[in-house]
C-alpha cells in the first residue's frame, strides 16, 4: 500500500461521510483529489497520483439494509430528563431496589438504570426533586445534567441481526450536528438522551431516515 493510500484510508476513517459521498456520485475524483491535497493527504504536485490512487480504491458499499429497518420504527419522546452519575458506592447499588420499587411505571415515570465499573447512572424525570435531592445528598455525584430529552427509537426485531444498524445512526446524528449525551440500547430499542435543544432535529432525522 502507498503511503497516498494509506493517508487517503485514514482520512475517510476519520470522514465517512465523504466516503459516502463519492459512492452516490456527489463528488467526482477529481475534485476530491483536489480537496485532499488541500487537506494535506498528499503533496500539490501528486494531483494525478491522487486521481490515480481514487481509482484504485476500494470503496466500501453502501448498502440499504439498515435503512429499511428504519421505515417501521417508533419513535417517542419525553422531556424534563435528569441525568445523575455517581461513584461506584455498595449502599447505592444496596437503595437500587428502594428506588424501583418508588418508580411507577404504568403512569409512565423514567428510570433507567446503567451499572459501570467506577460510576453509577441514573436516569429520571426531573421533576422527581424529592428523590434527586436525597440522592444527592447521600451519595458522591460526579455529574448531573438537566433539560434533557428522551428519544425512544423502537426497531422491528429484525434490526437486531441487521448489520450496521447503530453505527449508521450515530454516523448520521453526527453528519447533522446533533450532540448525544447518553445512548443506551435493550434488544431492538435504542434510546437516545441528547440536550432538549437537539431533540426536534433528532426526531425528524429518525423519520426522514423511515421515507
Amino acid at each position: 500500500m502507498s503511503q497516498i493510500e494509506q493517508n487517503i484510508r485514514e482520512f475517510f476513517a476519520r470522514k465517512p461521510e465523504i466516503e459516502k459521498c463519492v459512492q452516490e456520485g456527489l463528488i467526482n475524483r477529481r475534485s476530491l483529489a483536489r480537496y485532499l491535497i488541500k487537506q494535506r493527504i498528499a503533496e500539490d504536485h501528486q494531483l494525478e497520483a491522487v486521481i490515480a490512487t481514487l481509482r484504485r480504491y476500494a470503496f466500501r458499499e453502501f448498502k440499504k439494509e439498515e435503512l429499511k429497518v428504519f421505515k417501521e420504527v417508533t419513535v417517542r419522546v419525553k422531556d424534563n430528563i435528569c441525568l445523575l452519575d455517581f461513584e461506584k458506592e455498595k449502599d447505592l447499588l444496596k437503595e437500587l431496589r428502594s428506588i424501583i420499587d418508588q418508580t411507577d411505571y404504568d403512569k409512565g415515570e423514567t428510570l433507567k438504570i446503567v451499572v459501570g465499573t467506577s460510576s453509577l447512572s441514573l436516569f429520571l424525570d426531573d421533576d422527581n426533586k424529592e428523590l434527586i435531592k436525597t440522592l444527592t445528598r447521600k451519595y458522591k455525584l460526579k455529574k448531573k445534567t438537566v433539560n434533557i430529552s428522551e428519544l425512544s427509537i423502537l426497531f422491528p426485531e429484525k434490526a437486531i441481526e441487521t448489520k450496521g444498524v447503530l453505527a449508521f445512526l450515530t454516523k448520521e446524528l453526527y453528519n447533522n450536528d446533533i450532540l448525544v449525551n447518553e445512548l443506551l440500547t435493550a434488544s431492538s430499542e435504542v434510546i437516545i438522551y441528547l440536550d432538549e435543544q437537539y431533540v426536534l432535529k433528532a426526531y425528524e432525522l429518525v423519520k426522514r431516515l423511515g421515507k
